[in-house]
């Protein structure tokens, strides 16, 4: 039950329908637009839920119930308040681009920061902002965080991997923005291999061809996506995409393809050719 519209309403719309679809084929009952009412445990192996859809009441029943609601920073009783660190309004704690607080002696990272300075709740992104922080607290170092690419993967069959921003977000900058979705079909792998179900989809600065955001829906897509990040890195264009060698036949050729499609239909394509 999904209180949105549809599934990962922060994703693109083409990751969320071909999601769903997969996910419904396999037996999955996707109801979304919905309004919990009320939860019961009517015994020990079953839960009950009455939930509200447009102007339909329904019931749900299930033998365990899982609430996703989102994060809270686990900064309650914590002792900030006796030494006046800031929090926000959401108690996530407050930090600069350094992760310094405002105590000159005390430095914050992880997900206790929340999405301050672009950072996303994810456990590498801690990793890797408690060792600026630790080194800007104890070797001076007065190094910045960069949130600018990071990649993520929902575990999900097939899996979902992004990297920078989706359609909507570029729309939002001056960014003149051109998006390209192909589906895995044209993956000469994925026909391969009867894996099919998934897009791949590639959101480009269309006055620089600087490839900016990469969304997939495919198997082994949180290995796949690390290619993209590192384009996005060293900010890749779509030439770059083209003519990197790719191993084939891969999931990675996927990334190629999606490039292709802004020149030409990839489905008209040989298995090779560019």
């Amino acid at each position: 039950m999904e209180r949105a519209r549809r599934i990962l309403p922060q994703y693109e719309p083409e990751v969320s329908r071909t999601l769903t679809k997969a996910l419904r084929e396999e037996g999955v009952n996707l109801v979304t637009g919905v309004q919990i009412e009320c939860i019961a445990q009517k015994s020990d192996r079953q839960v009950e839920v009455v939930a509200r859809i447009g102007d339909r009441q329904q019931t749900f029943k299930g033998q365990k119930l899982l609430v996703a609601t989102g994060r809270e920073p686990n900064t309650d009783n914590s002792g900030l308040d006796k030494v006046g660190v800031q929090l926000n309004e959401r108690h996530f704690v407050n930090v600069s681009d350094k992760l310094q607080t405002n105590i000159p002696n005390i430095w914050a990272a992880g997900d206790v920061i929340g999405r301050q300075t672009d950072s996303q709740p994810a456990t590498p992104v801690g990793a890797r902002d408690g060792v600026i922080a630790a080194k800007n607290a104890l070797a001076g170092a007065h190094q910045k965080v960069d949130h600018r690419v990071i990649p993520r993967t929902i575990f999900t069959d097939p899996q979902v991997a992004v990297v920078g921003m989706t359609d909507a977000e570029a729309n939002r900058t001056d960014i003149r923005c051109w998006c390209g979705t192909i589906p895995l079909e044209l993956v000469p792998r994925a026909s391969a291999t009867h894996q099919t179900t998934g897009i791949a989809k590639l959101v480009i600065n269309n006055d620089t061809h600087e490839v900016v955001g990469v969304s997939l829906v495919m198997p082994n897509a949180g290995e796949v996506i690390h290619e993209a990040a590192m384009a996005l890195r060293f900010r890749a264009k779509l030439e770059d995409y083209i003519d990197m060698i790719h191993v084939y036949p891969t999931m990675a050729e996927a990334l190629k393809i999606a490039a292709i499609s802004y020149f030409k239909d990839p489905a008209k394509l040989s298995c090779c050719a560019e």
